[in-house]
């Protein structure tokens, strides 16, 4: 048995690692391009010059300017690095959210290793949309979502204190990145501990909705903070705030039609009710509906990097889905009754 479960966490070792060196191979070759006579690129990020909302997403470049300055790394390696740690932790959080998962537990030996091996190729095949459009704050969003997911299951850190400490640290930290992600997250979480969808929150209706309160204060007090005091003078570019009509031609949504195919995915298993996800799976995906939502109104859904935290995240689930829909000797039932 300890062999095995030794063997096990061998692979997935070496999985992670093959995906997360590979995407950096790719960062490392675009960076260099990208910043290649610039070395003092992140004076702009960190001093104003960058047109709304990218001025405010300091974060990244306050860890680039200092890994520059201290430890003379170059920009393109400062940031391909910070991507490399972000996916490899990214997997970690979401093996460990599908590997405790009771459904996932419930599987046969066949059925856990179809739901693992989906689990990387849906990772490979969001990631393929990574790079398109790129911006240094992905990777580390879509660590800060399936980390915040990983700490709501309450199966990491059982102390609810803790967890809600870690929750709002971790989404004051996400407001120097992408302040709207942090917000939208767990505006969802705390909307949907008020609804049916949700039956066994692990911490309870009254402390995830508190937590998510707080959490998405602290993250949109940070927004504040930079856009009232540190750059009050940042202004959006000649096209504006919103696109909503812009997101009407074909070519933003069909391509936000293909490269979001595991979301719509799990979202039509779970309307059709193929498919009936656990209190946190329903929280996340109320949450990505609303994150849509506003992806749809303010930005283009030609980039869909912007997305792609909630689709990954929702991966375990999109899995263990599509792994119910197999004969019994995968998986239980998977209708939802």
């Amino acid at each position: 048995m300890m062999r095995a479960r030794h063997r096990e966490l061998f692979f997935l070792c070496i999985v992670i690692c093959a995906i997360s060196f590979s995407y950096g191979f790719m960062d490392w070759v675009g960076y260099w391009q990208s910043f290649h006579g610039h070395p003092e690129a992140w004076y702009l990020y960190l001093h104003g010059g960058i047109d709304a909302p990218l001025q405010y997403r300091i974060g990244i470049w306050l860890v680039v300017a200092w890994a520059h300055t201290r430890l003379h790394l170059s920009i393109w390696l400062a940031l391909t690095l910070i991507d490399v740690v972000s996916i490899g932790l990214a997997l970690w959080c979401l093996v460990s959210v599908l590997r405790t998962n009771v459904t996932y537990l419930g599987y046969s030996a066949s059925g856990r290793m179809l739901s693992m091996v989906g689990l990387f190729f849906g990772v490979e095949y969001y990631l393929a949309w990574g790079h398109w459009f790129q911006y240094p704050g992905t990777m580390p969003s879509c660590l800060f979502v399936c980390l915040s997911v990983l700490l709501v299951s309450g199966k990491v850190i059982q102390n609810r204190y803790l967890t809600s400490l870690c929750l709002v640290g971790a989404s004051c930290i996400q407001g120097l990145v992408r302040a709207d992600i942090a917000v939208v997250l767990h505006a969802g979480f705390f909307l949907a501990a008020f609804t049916p969808l949700t039956t066994n929150i692990p911490f309870g209706r009254k402390w995830q909705a508190v937590t998510s309160a707080l959490a998405a204060l602290s993250a949109g007090l940070v927004q504040l903070y930079l856009m009232e005091v540190r750059f009050p003078g940042a202004r959006y570019g000649s096209a504006g705030v919103f696109r909503f009509s812009t997101n009407l031609l074909p070519a933003n949504w069909m391509t936000a039609a293909l490269a979001l195919l595991p979301f719509w995915t799990i979202l039509y298993l779970t309307v059709r009710r193929k498919y009936c996800p656990d209190s946190v799976t329903a929280m996340l995906l109320l949450s990505s509906c609303l994150y849509f939502a506003l992806w749809g109104m303010v930005g283009r859904l030609q980039e869909v990097r912007i997305f792609l935290p909630f689709g990954m995240a929702l991966l375990p689930s999109t899995c263990l889905a599509l792994s119910g829909m197999l004969p019994e000797v995968l998986s239980g039932p998977a209708d939802c009754d």
